[in-house]
């Protein structure tokens, strides 16, 4: 684990190909936990984006199911989700909050990514653009094994005091929260053509 690979590979574009176009955000789960070791996999695949300067800036922070850390952060997300929930009707408001809890509680496994600063404005947005690319690494390493992974930007990213509660220094950036688990449901998608988004000029 870690160490630099051969150059080169056994695997074949098609399976690629076949790996890349079946992976699906998805958020329903089974509910069964997720080995350790898959989690390292796919932490570890991160690891291994694109990088220039080598400023390695993604920082890895998963909330164990059913401890306290998880269970604040639910707190904080019912109480966040009550204060800015877009219907202020108070029956609403209860369900949207309660909901929004829920799904942290119960979500297999819950993972905050965040990019560090660089030494400048440009490094900063490199570390970003890389943190980016390492989270879609993770992904795909976690549908070759069998799991899904929803990239969320909403409640979690948005909360201020859940970074404060699970450590994140100040200068991070939030790139995701990330919902991880065996799926309990499939979902299918498509993509317009490649030559609608690519131009070759000679």
């Amino acid at each position: 684990m870690g160490q630099t690979d051969s150059i080169s590979t056994n695997a074949s574009p098609a399976s690629l190909m076949n790996l890349i176009r079946t992976r699906r955000s998805i958020r329903e789960f089974e509910d069964r936990p997720v080995p350790r070791e898959m989690i390292d996999q796919i932490v570890e695949a991160a690891t291994w984006a694109p990088n220039h300067r080598h400023t390695e800036p993604w920082r890895f922070i998963v909330l164990e199911k059913d401890g306290d850390a998880r269970s604040k952060v639910a707190d904080l997300i019912y109480e966040w989700t009550w204060n800015y929930v877009k219907n202020p009707n108070p029956e609403r408001r209860r369900k949207s909050s309660a909901e929004a809890r829920g799904e942290v509680l119960a979500t297999p496994v819950l993972m905050l990514v965040y990019s560090v600063p660089g030494m400048n404005d440009e490094v900063t947005h490199e570390n970003y653009a890389a943190t980016c690319c390492a989270a879609q690494n993770m992904q795909l390493m976690a549908h070759a094994l069998g799991l899904t992974v929803g990239w969320s930007t909403g409640r979690l990213c948005k909360c201020e005091e859940v970074h404060a509660a699970v450590g994140a220094e100040e200068d991070w950036t939030i790139v995701g929260a990330f919902f991880i688990g065996f799926p309990a449901s499939s979902a299918s998608a498509e993509r317009i053509p490649v030559d609608e988004v690519c131009t070759y000029l000679n």
